[in-house]
């Protein structure tokens, strides 16, 4: 395990991830059923966040005791490691393309649906 600390960073966001994903989707659940979200022993606590809580902490415990998920993570932060990144300048450069066109496309199909709503309603609500 060469990348060990990025390995064990990922898989503690990921873990991260999944527990507000499992909150928000428990609280959701408990709302659109009506049913209350009760407190932990009058903490501060909801129930569907121990939950969530409790599964991401599982999550990240199984993902970090079985080998084959640290060696993939592990590969794939090498991988990352070997990719030539673009330079501040290249990135600007393609991000004003990317904006330029997106900004054009727009107006082209403006100017597009302004002729042809001009051209319907010419036909559609003529009074002659």
């Amino acid at each position: 395990m060469r990348h060990l600390p990025w390995v064990i960073l990922s898989i503690a966001i990921s873990a991260i991830l999944t527990a507000m994903v499992v909150s928000t989707a428990l609280h959701s659940a408990l709302m659109f059923f009506g049913i209350a979200d009760i407190r932990v022993l009058g903490s501060p606590l909801a129930l569907s966040t121990v939950i969530a809580v409790v599964v991401g902490l599982a999550g990240f415990l199984v993902v970090l005791r079985t080998r084959k998920y640290v060696t993939f993570i592990d590969e794939v932060v090498g991988e990352l490691a070997k990719v030539s990144w673009p330079t501040r300048e290249e990135t600007v450069k393609a991000s004003i393309t990317v904006v330029g066109t997106t900004i054009f496309t727009a107006a082209l199909l403006a100017s597009y649906d302004y002729v042809f709503k001009n051209i319907a309603d010419y036909f559609l609500f003529n009074q002659s």
